[in-house]
């Protein structure tokens, strides 16, 4: 395997019941791309709110990592890290720009609008959890490698 160390084979018993809901959680990002859609409950990707090209993106990202997950096991650690990565840089974004922006607007004497809603906050304590369950499995699958 030209991959080296790092990538599992597909009957490692490490594959646990966590890794599998992840999988599945990214799997499912069309379910939450429709409850976006049909219903305005933006729970997996509500920083993008304003660019939706953003948002679309993000959820087909979320998709082709399940997709590879289910496809090519062995590079669910790397899968993992590289999602996470990506999640804690929007979680940090999406908290830091609206607040910010709400500073801002109070020094210069504006008005202005909470920028947070329940869908925020519902996507961070989401994203937070993906964030723990995603790098924790791949940790532990990366340490069993080596």
């Amino acid at each position: 395997d030209t991959a080296g160390t790092y990538l599992m084979s597909q009957n490692d018993p490490m594959r646990s019941g966590s890794a599998q809901v992840l999988k599945w959680i990214y799997l499912g990002t069309p379910v939450f791309l429709v409850l976006d859609l049909a219903f305005g409950w933006d729970i997996r990707v509500s920083f993008f709110d304003t660019h939706p090209g953003w948002k679309y993106g993000y959820y087909i990202f979320c998709f082709v990592i399940g997709f590879l997950m289910m496809k090519q096991p062995r590079l669910e650690p790397i899968l993992g890290i590289i999602e996470s990565g990506a999640n804690i840089l929007i979680l940090s974004l999406s908290i830091l720009v609206p607040y910010y922006a709400a500073i801002e607007a109070i020094s210069s004497g504006e008005e202005f609008a909470n920028p947070f809603n329940k869908f925020n906050f519902i996507n961070y304590i989401f994203s937070g959890v993906i964030i723990m369950i995603s790098m924790h499995v791949s940790q532990g699958k990366l340490s069993h490698t080596q």
